[in-house]
């Protein structure tokens, strides 16, 4: 009563759709009752469960029809996708339409396939889906840039945060630095526990922010665009490596007062 429904009749499931709950048309039915499939979100909308019966109006005929499953169907893909699906008997007799999708090399070979589906067959209607594919891929480039712009701000932003953390601890790392010269410790072996300290620290958060970064991904292609997540192992290694090294050259480049301190001064300002 408040919406028509794209609906079809088949007796087996496309690569486009899956079945996340009940079970696929039965071969044969003790009662006179028809079968559908419907997609996840129509059933939630229409506030039905499975073994429901509903009743379709086809062109003017009423078609008693039970619930048997639930659907759950990528409609980011160009196939021919469906809200309804029936079991073949239950549309037998009624008027149909007939889609078939075909796939073209180049703009050139869609022109003569449309001449020839024209000449050969009038009633048939013949749609170009390029335009639509090219305009989606369009969106999706200036949305894959201004989210890539995104991530440089935010790497940008985090480097003079970085440096006020770094610069929070100096009095910290200045007294560290005087202890062990006074306990007998070299420039080398300083320069190497600070080393080993911010390539420590410089890891930890690398391996946070890919951590998180990585599962926000997949949670966004999985729960939000039904894709599967193929992770990006080669720019999340230089990118982690990166922030690493930068790290430690912060650690290094704010902490060289350590070696030209002398333990008498650092000790007169404590």
């Amino acid at each position: 009563m408040r919406r028509e429904f794209r609906s079809t009749f088949r007796d087996s499931l496309t690569e486009s759709e899956r079945i996340v709950a009940g079970h696929w048309f039965a071969a044969h039915r003790a009662d006179s009752l028809g079968e559908v499939s419907l997609d996840t979100s129509v059933a939630g909308g229409l506030g039905v469960h499975l073994k429901d019966t509903i009743t379709w109006n086809v062109q003017g005929v009423l078609i008693p029809t039970v619930i048997t499953s639930y659907r759950e169907v990528k409609w980011q893909t160009f196939s021919p996708n469906f809200f309804a699906v029936f079991n073949p008997a239950s549309l037998e007799k009624a008027p149909k339409q007939f889609v078939i999708q075909v796939r073209s090399r180049d703009a050139t070979s869609i022109a003569h396939l449309q001449r020839d589906v024209v000449a050969k067959f009038p009633g048939v209607s013949s749609l170009d889906l390029t335009l639509i594919q090219k305009t989606v891929t369009n969106v999706l480039g200036k949305v894959t840039m201004a989210v890539r712009f995104l991530a440089l701000i935010s790497l940008a932003l985090g480097i003079p945060v970085l440096f006020s953390a770094v610069a929070a601890t100096r009095r910290e790392r200045l007294r560290e630095g005087v202890l062990l010269k006074t306990l007998g410790a070299t420039r080398k072996q300083i320069g190497r526990i600070m080393l080993a300290e911010y390539l420590l620290l410089g890891t930890l958060g690398a391996l946070t922010g890919v951590v998180l970064s990585t599962a926000a991904g997949w949670a966004l292609m999985h729960w939000i665009f039904r894709f599967p997540f193929v992770p990006a192992f080669g720019p999340v290694s230089l990118v982690a490596g990166a922030m690493i090294s930068l790290a430690v050259a912060i650690g290094l480049l704010t902490g060289r007062d350590v070696f030209a301190e002398t333990p008498m001064a650092a000790l007169r300002e404590t």
